[in-house]
């Protein structure tokens, strides 16, 4: 059973969220505040929070980029909720390092969705097992789930270098560093961007909801898959 946790000072917003996350069968921790939250969380690790951007004394935005420094909740997906009149608004939630925003008053039904794909996304299986990429360098060749792909060598020059550390994230200008060569300042987003978008139509099964090559807003792109580059220099 996956685990949320829900941020937010208000009684009723909580007692509401809570029940539509039962129901839809997740177990649900509450905290009221900031210091609340890191209470419970030096006993567990939810799936996912929900957090409101209005806390008091330290508000729900400060409260995700502390999350994302910290390792085991740097990856965890995060929904940041905002009021009708808060000064937040899309940019500075998915700045803060959230993965989605969503505005009060909200239907139940569309945070359950918000909060089913996003749970989805963030599980490493694809049909109930590990997904595992392959690569052999010497022949440009990469097999996904044991099935072949063809990519340029671009493609297959990013994916390699994604494989290389699995589950960590890599920036795009990083990438634009390692894998085009470009020198610091060199290079544009959209480039990365592309070449994700092309990537993912050839080795995840759904490439509008990637599994296996993940992104983070403002943050990067993560492979999660079981990886193996095979040893060029060793014998055939």
């Amino acid at each position: 059973m996956y685990e949320i946790m829900i941020v937010d000072d208000d009684a009723q917003v909580l007692d509401m969220v809570e029940l539509v996350l039962k129901r839809e069968g997740y177990r649900v921790l509450r905290a009221h505040s900031a210091y609340s939250a890191f209470d419970v969380l030096q006993n567990t690790t939810p799936d996912l929070f929900v957090i409101d951007a209005m806390l008091p004394e330290v508000d729900g935005l400060a409260v995700c980029r502390k999350l994302r420094t910290l390792p085991h909740t740097s990856n965890t997906p995060i929904i940041i909720m905002t009021g009708e009149n808060s000064s937040y608004g899309v940019v500075e939630a998915l700045s803060s390092g959230s993965d989605d925003y969503i505005r009060k008053p909200f239907a139940p039904r569309e945070l359950a969705a918000r909060v089913r794909a996003h749970i989805r996304r963030s599980v490493y299986y694809v049909d109930g097992e590990l997904a595992s990429i392959r690569i052999l360098p010497a022949q440009y060749r990469v097999f996904v789930n044991d099935r072949e792909v063809m990519l340029t060598r671009v493609e297959f020059d990013l994916l390699r270098y994604l494989c290389v550390t699995p589950y960590r994230l890599h920036s795009t200008e990083e990438l634009l560093t390692n894998v085009w060569q470009y020198p610091d300042g060199v290079g544009d987003a959209a480039l990365v961007r592309n070449h994700i978008h092309n990537l993912r139509h050839k080795i995840e099964q759904d490439p509008e909801r990637p599994l296996i090559l993940q992104s983070r807003h403002g943050r990067g792109y993560v492979i999660k898959a079981r990886t193996q580059i095979e040893d060029q220099s060793r014998a055939s």
